[in-house]
């Protein structure tokens, strides 16, 4: 007879094996994926961003100015921090142009400015750009715009401009934050602040002329502009923008939960007035929302962080984020009604 530890031990090697076989023919227990973490833009961040870009140290961001080259610097930083890259064809995130004045194109008019190339020139504006690259080159690309400069020092006084336009440049790094801490879009998304808007939509105009890439690819321009406030004329929560029944971009956004709605001071052609034309006028659709644009404290000294309504501004940006992840990852390329493209000016 076998002692019972013997016994036990020959009985054990012979189950092993098939208790090995049982347990390697029972599948594997399902692991839930995790779910996408939401795209939440925060409101800490945001202030956070107002206080520097409108705060007394970079004294107004006038245009032009080494205190615009600052906050370019400032947005360069954040967007090579979100994991975003050079544009295609620059080997940074900086665009330089030069500023020059022209003369007036007729008597008892204000002087003109241009951009040239920066070599040489006495005052350079700059343009931060970021890209988010997509998983499919031939999709086109998306851009996100706002422009960095206000009026700088008057008569000793900062105009610190957080309405006009560090709101919008806040929106440009939150959407770019939120956007690139997602899943790859399949377009391409350009992310733009540009200088000089102030001297007459200078920066864009340099863009315009020199881009990173092709104009053709640019499916469609989002400028953001003073979405420091609530129209009280417009629905509660609701931004305006510009020219929005010169295409289909607008209702697609709206659609998707874009707190937009069209434009309710047509007269004042704003359409025409903001960075989005520069790009317009190229053929791209390409639009502005802003929350008040006829608010009272335009180009004055009262636009600080103080008049900031922080929990609309959030809540704005928010309602863009997956508008515009929609639109990165689809098809949908937004179009102009018949008669809604600008016809670019004729040389003088």
């Amino acid at each position: 007879m076998f002692k019972p530890s013997l016994l036990l031990a020959a009985s054990l090697l012979v189950l092993a094996p098939v208790a090995q076989a049982q347990t390697m023919s029972q599948p594997a227990p399902q692991v839930a994926a995790a779910p996408v973490a939401p795209l939440v833009v925060e409101q800490a961040r945001v202030e956070a961003h107002q206080a520097f870009l409108a705060g007394d140290a970079l004294r107004g961001r006038g245009s032009a100015t080494p205190d615009e080259a600052v906050a370019a610097a400032y947005v360069a930083a954040r967007f090579q921090e979100y994991g975003l890259t050079p544009a295609p064809g620059m080997t940074g995130f900086l665009q330089t142009a030069g500023v020059v004045q022209r003369p007036p194109s007729q008597p008892g008019r204000r002087p003109r400015y241009d951009v040239v190339a920066p070599e040489g020139a006495e005052r350079i504006t700059t343009n931060a750009i970021g890209w988010l690259q997509g998983s499919d080159p031939s999709a086109g690309v998306i851009m996100i715009s706002a422009h960095l400069d206000h009026l700088g020092v008057r008569d000793g006084v900062i105009m610190h401009g957080a309405n006009d336009d560090a709101s919008g440049v806040t929106a440009v790094l939150e959407l770019a934050r939120t956007l690139a801490g997602g899943e790859q879009p399949k377009r391409s998304i350009l992310f733009v602040a540009y200088g000089s808007e102030e001297l007459g939509l200078l920066g864009s105009l340099w863009f315009a002329r020199n881009p990173p890439v092709p104009i053709s690819s640019i499916v469609a321009n989002l400028e953001i502009e003073m979405i420091g406030d609530q129209d009280p004329n417009m629905p509660a929560g609701i931004m305006m923008m510009t020219g929005f029944e010169r295409s289909n971009f607008g209702p697609s956004l709206k659609e998707r939960g874009a707190l937009i709605a069209p434009d309710i001071y047509p007269d004042e052609h704003f359409f025409e007035r903001s960075d989005n034309y520069q790009l317009a006028l190229q053929g791209v659709v390409a639009h502005t929302i802003s929350g008040w644009a006829t608010i009272p404290s335009y180009h004055s000294a009262d636009d600080t962080n103080e008049n900031i309504d922080f929990p609309f501004m959030t809540q704005a940006i928010q309602s863009l984020v997956e508008p515009i992840r929609w639109l990165a990852t689809s098809d949908f390329k937004p179009d102009w009604v018949e008669g809604g493209k600008p016809e670019p000016r004729q040389p003088r």
